[in-house]
């Protein structure tokens, strides 16, 4: 473990993953694409749904990562590595980056329809709520 790296730890709702030994991370927020090297400065941003990739220092290409969307910190610490938080709440690994694209492409299609799908669903039960007060407020009348 080089102190000349990042320890870059992946979070979402049901796992959490460390992988050690990162030398660099490109990833995306609002404002484009940004780099992280060792000894990089505290950084928080909220990271756009899309690829993101880092080197590990064993290897020679990059691998990459793909997320929904979600939040990157960056914590420099005193006498320890800088450490890189990605919280989203689904993450996909890879080495080919087009088909982590389009399985991402068809993950966030699916929680898509399912937010569209939810939406529908309380809509619904609200106008039953409104109507249901309606129908008890003209019987107490």
């Amino acid at each position: 473990m080089s102190d000349a790296a990042l320890c870059l730890i992946l979070l979402d709702g049901t796992s959490s993953t460390c992988i050690e030994d990162v030398t660099s991370i490109v990833a995306a927020d609002a404002s484009g694409q940004f780099g992280l090297l060792p000894g990089h400065d505290a950084l928080v941003t909220v990271l756009e749904p899309g690829l993101f990739r880092y080197r590990e220092a064993s290897k020679i290409s990059w691998s990459y990562g793909a997320c929904v969307g979600g939040l990157l910190s960056c914590s420099p610490g005193a006498g320890r590595r800088t450490q890189v938080r990605i919280v989203s709440r689904r993450f996909l690994h890879g080495d080919e980056p087009e088909l982590l694209q389009t399985q991402l492409d068809e993950l966030l299609e699916r929680e898509g329809m399912l937010r569209v799908s939810t939406r529908e669903s309380r809509e619904r039960l609200d106008l039953a709520f409104y109507k249901r007060m309606q129908q008890l407020s003209q019987t107490q009348t």
